[in-house]
């Protein structure tokens, strides 16, 4: 091989190069686009999440205050349980004086 074969050789080699070289450079801003591109996607999930966050903070707040509204209910309908028991009881208490007093009244007529 002479020289100039050997030059050629060499030139030819060096445009092979430099064309690989951009298709380097060119993939390289091809990977920066994606990433950045990337990053904004995981920007975006990160606030989602944090929001997704704050939503399940204020849904157990709600739940806790459902459970205690709930022990109040039952509370208070035990109240009224034993309240009405205790006027059903007055009410039959009642009901006896009246028959005793009508049954009365009734046999001396």
């Amino acid at each position: 091989m002479n020289i100039d074969e050997r030059i050629e050789l060499l030139v030819q080699s060096q445009e092979a190069l430099g064309k690989n070289i951009e298709r380097l450079y060119e993939a390289v801003a091809e990977q920066g686009e994606a990433i950045r591109a990337h990053e904004s996607e995981i920007v975006k999930v990160g606030s989602a999440v944090a929001q997704l966050g704050s939503s399940i903070i204020t849904v157990n707040e709600l739940v806790g205050r459902l459970a205690q509204a709930e022990i109040q209910l039952t509370d208070r309908v035990d109240r009224l349980a034993e309240a009405q028991l205790a006027t059903d009881q007055r009410l039959n208490v009642l009901i006896g004086v009246v028959e005793k007093l009508t049954s009365r009244n009734g046999s001396e007529h």
